[in-house]
C-alpha cells in the first residue's frame, strides 16, 4: 500500500499540472495497487482547494465525493469519512465532522466546544463547557 499526500489529491482533482496529473493518473491506474488516504490529508486537501483554488463549498463537496468513487482509494475510514460528505452537504466543516466523528469512534461520551454550529449539529454530543 501507499499513502498519498494532498498535493497528489489536489493534482488529481484542480489537474492544474498537467504532467503531474499524468503521473498521478498513471499512479492510480496501476493494477493491485491500493492507496491510503488518511484523514488529516483529506482535511488539507479540504483547506487548499478553498484557500488557495477558491473552490466554493459545493466544488469541495463534489470533489471528495468523486475520491470515494475509486476504487482502490483506502480512506483511514471510509464510513467516518461518507457521514462527514453527507454534513457537508448540510453545510458543515469537513474538518470539524471528522474530528467528532473520530472522538465518538475512540469512545468519547461528550464533546466540548464554544463552536454553536457544532453544537447545534450534534447536540447533546456536542455542548458547551
Amino acid at each position: 500500500m501507499t499513502a498519498l499526500d494532498n498535493n497528489i489529491l489536489v493534482r488529481y482533482l484542480t489537474q492544474d499540472d498537467d504532467e503531474q496529473f499524468q503521473k498521478v493518473l498513471q499512479m492510480l491506474n496501476r493494477k493491485r495497487t491500493v492507496f491510503f488516504v488518511w484523514d488529516l490529508v483529506l482535511v488539507e486537501t479540504d483547506w487548499i482547494l478553498r484557500s488557495l483554488y477558491d473552490w466554493n463549498h459545493d466544488e469541495v463537496v463534489e470533489a471528495f465525493a468523486r475520491l470515494t468513487s475509486i476504487h482502490n482509494l483506502a480512506f483511514e475510514n471510509e464510513a467516518r469519512l461518507r457521514s462527514s460528505l453527507k454534513a457537508l452537504r448540510e453545510g458543515a466543516d469537513l474538518a470539524d465532522e471528522l474530528i467528532l466523528r473520530a472522538c465518538r469512534d475512540h469512545g468519547a461520551k461528550t464533546f466540548a466546544t464554544f463552536d454553536k454550529g457544532i453544537i447545534r449539529r450534534h447536540k447533546p454530543f456536542a455542548a458547551s463547557p
